[in-house]
């Protein structure tokens, strides 16, 4: 008996039940919301910083090991946190526990194959790096802010890697082809990543630059906030959709893909995947 592949409509409610269950996501919506509130306040200390994250034993002893990395060491063994995140260094160690709690969030409560984590960890971590780099270079906005944004801007993808291996296809046909993959979606689920990501952003409560950032990362330029234009560009660059970067975003980030990329590689290999 053959079965036909479900309609999109149906597999666009599917997507929205998913990422609306997604409401008691506790990674993100404790200690994300407290990096949230570091993050944005210029007037933020280290002392803060190892108050969220001293009781989460994992991401403790992950930030131990990074501080005793060849990156870090000097010569002497750390084995405390607070020694660890002052051995790394303030703006450093924030970006790293946004992604190891990233990694956290997306892993075990979607149940994901390797694979498809490091597809979409590795293509935030580029974007990531990319946004901080526009941001920094065009004295535009908070060059960790952009970081943050970054990370989490195609969480809507976790959805529909979830569903089935189809989608594993439709973002390679689009890597190779430089299309956009939310066309793609939209004919095949009814629904693009943008709109998933953008419902479990509200259920979590994010601030409303990240939400709208996650919203409309494929989309032309809003206006709305520099910061989200800095993360669109930032997709956009990456994703080989370099005509519709300008000219000026377009050059930095030409100058500087040399390094974005080995910061990304420096970054997965401390933290994983």
């Amino acid at each position: 008996m053959i079965h036909d592949e479900p309609a999109p409509q149906v597999l666009r409610e599917k997507a929205l039940e998913r990422a609306r269950a997604a409401t008691t996501f506790p990674m993100l919506t404790g200690m994300m919301k407290q990096l949230f509130r570091i993050i944005g306040d210029a007037d933020a200390s280290l002392a803060q910083l190892y108050d969220v994250v001293k009781y989460d034993q994992a991401i403790s002893a992950k930030i131990i090991s990074i501080a005793n990395s060849v990156y870090y060491s000097r010569g002497t063994s750390v084995t405390s946190l607070e020694r660890a995140m002052i051995t790394v260094g303030f703006n450093e160690i924030k970006r790293i526990i946004v992604c190891m709690v990233f990694l956290q969030g997306i892993r075990a409560p979607w149940k994901l194959g390797q694979v498809d984590v490091a597809a979409i960890w590795k293509h935030s971590l580029t974007v990531a790096h990319a946004a901080r780099t526009l941001a920094e270079k065009m004295v535009a906005e908070d060059p960790e802010e952009a970081f943050t944004i970054s990370i989490l801007h195609d969480i809507g993808k976790v959805v529909f890697y979830a569903l089935g291996g189809r989608y594993r296809g439709m973002v390679n046909e689009a890597s190779l082809l430089a299309q956009d993959i939310c066309g793609l979606e939209r004919i095949e689920y009814g629904i693009d990543h943008q709109e998933v990501g953008h419902e479990m952003a509200i259920a979590w409560g994010f601030p409303e630059e990240f939400s709208e950032a996650i919203l409309t990362h494929h989309t032309p330029h809003g206006g709305k906030a520099p910061i989200i234009d800095i993360v669109r560009d930032a997709d956009a660059f990456v994703c080989g959709r370099e005509g519709s970067v300008p000219g000026r975003e377009r050059a930095v980030l030409q100058i500087e893909m040399d390094r974005i990329t080995a910061e990304t590689e420096r970054i997965r290999q401390l933290v994983g995947v």
